[in-house]
């Protein structure tokens, strides 16, 4: 019984964190093509350095760090309930996901 809690806490956190994701991915994705979009009408006709390395480095680790954060404050509600979630297992799924924004908002700004 408490193997399936670990499972169905990994599972819950992994839905969540994916939604969330997601979400995420597209809304910033949208935005941006949006900025690319409105700047093609007039000058200088795209979205500026600034903007690129914004979003293609602040954005993704902002949100990695602010996903990560939220992890283990609910690693610690967790704490108070037979199901665990290990900190190493956050660490590396908030990483893996900020690796990938990082080049998915790397090739869609500078392209």
């Amino acid at each position: 019984m408490k193997n399936g809690l670990h499972v169905l806490g990994y599972a819950a956190y992994l839905l969540v964190l994916s939604t969330l994701s997601f979400l995420f991915y597209w809304v910033i994705k949208i935005w941006i093509a949006m900025g690319r979009f409105t700047a093609a009408d007039a000058p200088p006709g795209d979205i500026g350095e600034t903007e690129k390395l914004f979003y293609s480095y602040v954005v993704p680790v902002g949100y990695g760090v602010m996903m990560t954060l939220l992890s283990f404050a609910y690693r610690q509600f967790l704490l108070k309930s037979p199901v665990s979630l290990s900190a190493l297992f956050i660490i590396a799924i908030n990483l893996l996901i900020t690796v990938y924004f990082l080049a998915q908002f790397r090739s869609f700004s500078f392209s």
